[in-house]
Formats: structure tokens, sequence, C-alpha cells
């Protein structure tokens, strides 16, 4: 079964010491995990960005190579950007919702079944057609 793993999932399975490490490793190491480029580009904003982790960018940028070798990476084209974002206001779409339907978007595209976040409140409205599941 295809799973589309959002930037949560994401970064979840690069802090060992995460009590939701283990479940987000076995996600991200699954023959048929998805992601987008998109949220490569927001986990290492998180892993690199967030003081609490106090992670260098250099490792940052080891951990989600490590990740990206492993799964399906998809990016959606300038196209699907336009279009997404034509259609946001008459889907109620505003501020940061944008990056998740962006997420839905991806998923939609590579058919996957199940979409797998930390926020699955985020993705109620952007994606009520997936199958949303949190972590």
């Amino acid at each position: 079964m295809k799973r589309f793993l959002d930037s949560s999932i994401l970064v979840e399975a690069c802090l060992s010491q995460s009590p939701k490490f283990a479940r987000a490793d076995a996600l991200v190491n699954e023959p048929d995990a998805v992601t987008s480029a998109h949220a490569l580009a927001e986990a290492y904003a998180t892993l690199s960005g967030d003081a609490r982790l106090r992670l260098p960018p250099a490792d940052a940028v080891r951990m989600i190579e490590d990740l990206a070798k492993g799964m399906t990476v998809s990016a959606l084209g300038a196209a699907d950007y336009r279009q997404l974002i034509s259609s946001a206001p008459g889907r109620g779409i505003r501020g940061g919702a944008i990056y998740d339907a962006l997420h839905a978007q991806t998923a939609r595209r590579c058919r996957c079944q199940q979409l797998h976040t930390l926020n699955v409140a985020h993705f109620k409205h952007v994606a009520p057609d997936l199958t949303v599941v949190g972590l």
C-alpha cells in the first residue's frame, strides 16, 4: 500500500530520542513510502532551524538525504502549483494550509492510499477525500 508521509513524519524519523521515532522510522522504511520534494524542504527547515533541536545544518542535510534515498520523492510542477493556488480561495484554503494542500495533491498524484501526519486536523479541510492517519 502506498503511503504519503508529510514533513512531520519525516522529522520524527530523524529524531531517535522522540517517543514517536520507532513508528515514524518504520513508515519511512516501508517499500512503498512516498513523500514530496516540498516535504523534504520543510523537514530540513525544521531540523536545521528549530533551536530546541540544536542540529547543525550539515547534519540536517545528511538526515534528509538518508530519508530520500529509501523513499519515492515526487514533485508537483509549476502548473500544479498555479492550479492549486488558483483554486484555494474557492476551497476555503488560506495561509499555511496551502502547504498541506500541496502535500495532499502530491499524495493524490502518486495514488497513495493513506496520508500520514502528526497534524491530522490540518488535513481534514484540504484532503477530505484522503484517508489521513495520525502517528
